[in-house]
This record gives C-alpha cells, sequence and structure tokens, in this order.
C-alpha cells in the first residue's frame, strides 16, 4: 500500500484514537496503578496474565469485578488516574510522524479516551505529543455515544484502540475498527471483538486509510 497521499484526498477522513495502550505503550503502569488501587483495598495484585484477561471498559465495571465496593467506585477510578500521573511511558512507534502525516493530508484528528483530561495532559506534555489534534476528549464514560457525536464530521471514520470495548465501540457508532498490538488487550481478543485490521506500529495508519480495501471509495 501507497503511503503517500495529497493534501486532499484525506480532507473527508477522520481518525480518532483510544490513548492509553494505543498512542502510548502504558500497560505496564496501568498494571502498576491498578494494583496500587487493588493492595490499598487488601484485594491483591494482578500479574501481566491476569492483567490482561481482567482489565476492561468502563473502569467502573472493572472495579466492581475485581471486588471493590460500589460505593468506592469513583475513587478507586480517581486513584487509579492519579497514579498514572506519576510514571512516565513511552510513545507508541510512528505516533507523532503519523499524526503529521495525517494532519498534513487534511484528516481530522482526535482522541476518545476514558483516561482523565489530566493524565492525557500529562502524556502529551512528556512525551512530546506533536499538537496537531483537532478534539481530546478525555474521562469518557460512554465511547459510543462520543464517537457518535463526532461522526457526521467525515464521510470515513476510523477508530483506533486496543481493547475489546474499543472495537465494539467503534463498529457500533459506524467507525472502522482498528486494532493495536502491544496493548492492554491481545490481538486475538480484538480479531474476535472486531478489528478490521492490526497494527504495530502508528505509521502504518497512514497507507491504511487511504487505501480503498480499509472503506475509501
Amino acid at each position: 500500500m501507497d503511503a503517500t497521499v495529497n493534501t486532499m484526498e484525506l480532507t473527508d477522513t477522520m481518525v480518532m484514537f483510544d490513548w492509553n495502550g494505543t498512542v502510548v505503550l502504558d500497560a505496564d503502569r496501568a498494571r502498576a496503578s491498578l494494583n496500587s488501587v487493588l493492595e490499598a483495598r487488601d484485594l491483591g495484585a494482578l500479574d501481566t496474565d491476569e492483567f490482561s484477561r481482567k482489565f476492561r471498559l468502563p473502569m467502573k465495571n472493572m472495579f466492581r469485578d475485581l471486588g471493590v465496593h460500589s460505593l468506592d467506585l469513583a475513587v478507586a477510578e480517581a486513584e487509579w488516574n492519579h497514579h498514572m500521573t506519576q510514571t512516565t511511558t513511552r510513545l507508541r512507534a510512528g505516533t507523532n510522524a503519523a499524526l503529521l502525516a495525517l494532519s498534513e493530508a487534511g484528516a481530522w484528528l482526535g482522541v476518545v479516551s476514558a483516561a482523565s483530561a489530566t493524565a492525557v495532559q500529562f502524556d502529551q506534555r512528556s512525551l512530546s505529543v506533536l499538537p496537531v489534534l483537532d478534539v481530546v476528549d478525555a474521562e469518557v464514560a460512554d465511547k459510543v455515544a462520543q464517537l457518535v457525536l463526532h461522526r457526521a464530521r467525515r464521510t470515513h471514520a476510523f477508530y483506533i484502540g486496543d481493547t475489546e470495548y474499543d472495537m465494539v465501540a467503534a463498529s457500533a457508532a459506524e467507525y472502522i475498527p482498528i486494532g493495536v498490538s502491544g496493548g492492554y488487550s491481545s490481538e486475538q481478543v480484538l480479531r474476535k471483538a472486531g478489528a478490521a485490521h492490526i497494527v504495530g506500529s502508528l505509521g502504518e495508519i497512514m497507507a491504511l486509510v487511504a487505501h480503498t480495501d480499509c472503506g475509501r471509495e
């Protein structure tokens, strides 16, 4: 697939991203943050495999499944978000190059994430993410509803994420779901949830969204 696209070719395209596990590779940070919340409540810690199996969104549902009391769910989520701003992580390969290329080609870009606004802003600053995003929706409780709000902006729409919830939400909101490996869920889970494609680097996104097999006409 040819990744070279002129400026006019993506003006009818919207590319939206999840944040944690997608733009930033922070599964280890997320597991450590989750374990801090759980251990503070004497609920034990999750190993890597358990985290991959049990992490899910919305977070209140995950915390409930892990034994957090229903009256404590909001506090637990706030604690998790706080821990996420205490440690830097790393940017997924190809992120800034992809954002720049998509922006220069005229695509409308955004983030729809359950992460707190503070956590996303912390990562943007510490990892020097290029300031080309048209919108950043953080602390999103219902990704389907939030994605639907933006859907009419462009003819072609893609949502990139790393969890089963991301893939299901993308499909429900009539976006093409693209999964990324190395995040919070396995490739098998992403494919089962409806991922049209799986990528390892965001550098692959430019070619995908410009290619006719991905839904462009």
